[in-house]
Order: C-alpha cells, then sequence, then structure tokens
C-alpha cells in the first residue's frame, strides 16, 4: 500500500518501543494485527515498511506447487553463494 509522505518525530520509550501516530497508521492502512518490517539502512536511519501479505505466502503463489530436489537445492544454494561470495 502506498503512503502520502509524511514525517512525524516520536519519541522512544524506556523500553525501546515506539508508537506510529493515529495519522501514519490511518495514512498507511496499518491496523491491529497489520505486519511491518524494520530495516536498518545506515546509521541512524531506519525504515519501517508495511508488509502486505506473508512473504513465504508471496513466494508460494509465485512457485506455485514448484518443489526443490535434494539435488537442485543444494546446486541452487551453490549458485547463490556464488553470488554472494
Amino acid at each position: 500500500m502506498w503512503c502520502v509522505l509524511l514525517s512525524v518525530i516520536v519519541r522512544v520509550d524506556s523500553k525501546g518501543r515506539i508508537t506510529l501516530p493515529k495519522e501514519v497508521r490511518e495514512r498507511c492502512g496499518i491496523v491491529p494485527g497489520s505486519k511491518v518490517v524494520v530495516e536498518v539502512r545506515g546509521k541512524g536511519e531506519v525504515l519501517v515498511r508495511v508488509v502486505g501479505e506473508d512473504p513465504s505466502k508471496e513466494l508460494a503463489k509465485l512457485l506455485r506447487g514448484f518443489t526443490f530436489t535434494r539435488k537442485s537445492r543444494v546446486r541452487a544454494e551453490k549458485l547463490l553463494f556464488k553470488e554472494v561470495t
């Protein structure tokens, strides 16, 4: 879901929590039970993104029943490892 640009300052409580202001929750469609991803982007930069659906469920939809054999999984892991290193 797309949010209109909005910037607010919130205070961190003694347990390290913040409260998303009502205006932010409303603009972004965040309701009780919504999931968000908290990403550390750089020194002093934190991004909070709304998760539309469980990522594993989205991946399952994309794969539509595709399953890995042990051999194909090991091959994929080796290829991925080459990409990462």
